[in-house]
């Protein structure tokens, strides 16, 4: 079973990947740094939109090739989705679309080989808040990264999951404006329910406070 976590930048995929790892999924973790091209596609822009996007394609392929194990649910904290979504930002606006064509063909590909995934957890946030987690990782090919981009993504983004919805996929959708999740095990093992339940899928997290019960 697949779960793949969608959302813009700063919104928290992969800190809760790390923390549904704990409860006991199987997490597959992107890894930005491996990218050969994406801070020249930041630095420099257009020329390395292709090959960074590219890469992003196939390496997703690998990933789930590799990676899925068929008897867990595997959490994939970068959605083929967003993929999508920052390609067709991207692209958007230039006259040639012959790359944005060939690197949906992959995703297309993708779909096609591993089937769509069984759920989707989609984590929203304010812009606003957006650029504050971002500021604070002190990514330097993030330095670019401006509010007009953030809402650009988002709206794409939305697109997307609209057209999912209207296909039929599954969806929960999660509001993380007010909630830092490497604090919150209490709302990820929560989560992780509902994420069972949705798969009618058994796994017993730990028993821990509700997170609306009081301390102290």
């Amino acid at each position: 079973m697949r779960v793949e976590l969608v959302g813009g930048m700063g919104i928290g995929k992969t800190t809760l990947c790390h923390v549904l790892k704990e409860i006991g999924y199987n997490c597959i973790l992107e890894d930005l740094g491996d990218n050969p091209f994406l801070a020249k596609q930041y630095d420099e822009g257009e020329g390395f939109y292709f090959p960074s996007q590219m890469w992003f394609a196939i390496s997703k392929f690998a990933e789930l090739q590799a990676e899925i194990k068929k008897d867990r649910v595997n959490i994939i904290d970068q959605a083929v989705l967003n993929c999508r979504a920052y390609t067709n930002l991207l692209f958007k606006g230039y006259k040639s679309d012959r790359g944005l064509h060939l690197i949906n063909e992959v995703f297309d590909y993708i779909n096609d080989r591993f089937g769509k995934p069984d759920l989707l957890v989609y984590l929203q946030a304010s812009p606003e808040i957006q650029m504050k987690r971002i500021r604070a990782r002190h990514r330097d090919y993030e330095l670019t990264v401006d509010m007009d981009y953030l809402h650009d993504l988002k709206s794409e983004i939305d697109h997307l999951v609209i057209q999912e919805k209207a296909s039929g996929q599954n969806i929960i959708e999660i509001d993380t404006d007010d909630i830092f999740l490497s604090d919150h095990h209490i709302f990820a093992s929560q989560l992780a329910e509902e994420i069972a339940s949705r798969l009618n899928f058994c796994i017993t997290p730990p028993r821990q406070q509700n997170m609306y019960e009081r301390t102290g």
